[in-house]
């Protein structure tokens, strides 16, 4: 992993982190060019990402420790092709008694992690505006 990839995830992490859509050990974030797999490890926190942080494989042989939320990703990727996913929990995004393998949370799919970033806060942007909209 190179450091602008390095870069990229600590950015995106921070960022999703700052505007309050994840906390702790939350959300995930990942990158596939068509060939190698970025992924977080489950566990870490994306507002301080380390190297060690951030794993490398292949959508067919994935890393070890990757993302709880991994399938989704590799899912999504076979679904859209190359770039990226953030998945966060936006206010109200999870299901009250949520337990694992509930679907929670947001995703978005870009072509970078700045772009699937952006994707998030459109979507919380807009969820935060209809739930403060009058009847």
């Amino acid at each position: 992993m190179g450091a602008g990839d390095l870069a990229a995830f600590r950015e995106a992490g921070r960022t999703l982190f700052s505007l309050g859509l994840v906390r702790g050990s939350e959300g995930n974030l990942s990158t596939w060019d068509g060939a190698r797999l970025l992924i977080t490890r489950t566990g870490c926190e994306l507002a301080r990402l380390s190297e060690d942080d951030v794993l490398e494989g292949t959508l067919d042989e994935p890393p070890a420790s990757a993302s709880s939320d991994l399938a989704r990703h590799v899912e999504i990727y076979r679904g859209n092709g190359p770039g990226a996913v953030a998945h966060a929990h936006p206010p109200g995004s999870v299901p009250e008694g949520w337990v694992p393998g509930q679907e929670h949370g947001s995703y978005a799919f870009g072509a970078t992690l700045e772009a699937a970033v952006a994707g998030i806060v459109r979507s919380a942007r807009r969820a935060g505006s209809r739930e403060g909209a009058a009847p």
